[in-house]
């Protein structure tokens, strides 16, 4: 009986199969993988929150931070280094952006850490200057930002890395993270 039983119960399901596998062969409905690709839209860029009034006066003149990492002129860069933790920072500075108070100088210190780690991998890199002129901005240190915005401007006098610090001052020209000091932003960079 038992015999009986389980025959039964295999000829059963083999039938649901059958009837399922010939019901999505019909549909037209195959593998997962089968079809063209789906095309993904590339995500736009947020623009940063504009400066408020109160915020550009937070905004300290005298302050001590390291700019010069190309003091002891060296041909050994590790740029893929030095552009993985930009990359990094990047995020990290996204992160602050959004952030006040404490949290916000908490998260520019992480990324200042990784920034200074990218510029002693590339010293002559001008994607982690600019980030980290954009940290100190965004914790109010003007000196710092405008040291590193001129020392991009020295970058693209550098034949090996011209182009690339040429893009990175444009872009910098548009940032809004200097809105607070503008004018002295521009003078830096040689605008």
């Amino acid at each position: 009986m038992h015999l009986v039983l389980r025959r039964f119960a295999v000829v059963l399901l083999a039938v649901v199969l059958g009837c399922g596998f010939a019901a999505m062969t019909a549909t037209g409905c195959g593998g997962p993988y089968s079809g063209p690709p789906e095309k993904i839209k590339r995500p736009k860029a947020k623009r940063r929150p504009k400066a408020k009034e109160g915020e550009a006066e937070a905004v300290v003149v005298n302050d001590k931070c390291r700019t010069n990492f190309f003091e002891k002129p060296t041909t050994k860069r590790k740029e893929s280094q030095g552009k993985t933790l930009s990359k990094q920072a990047e995020g990290i500075i996204l992160e602050a952006e959004a952030q006040k108070g404490e949290d916000r100088l908490l998260l520019v210190k992480e990324a200042l850490s990784k920034l200074r780690n990218a510029l002693v991998a590339d010293p002559y890199g001008p994607e982690p200057t600019y980030k980290m002129a954009v940290a100190y901005a965004l914790v109010g240190k003007k000196g710092c930002s405008l040291a590193l915005l001129e020392r991009l401007q020295l970058l693209s006098r550098m034949p090996a890395v011209e182009a690339e610090a040429e893009r990175t001052i444009d872009r910098a020209a548009r940032d809004q993270a200097f809105n607070a000091f503008r004018k002295d932003a521009d003078a830096a960079l040689g605008r």
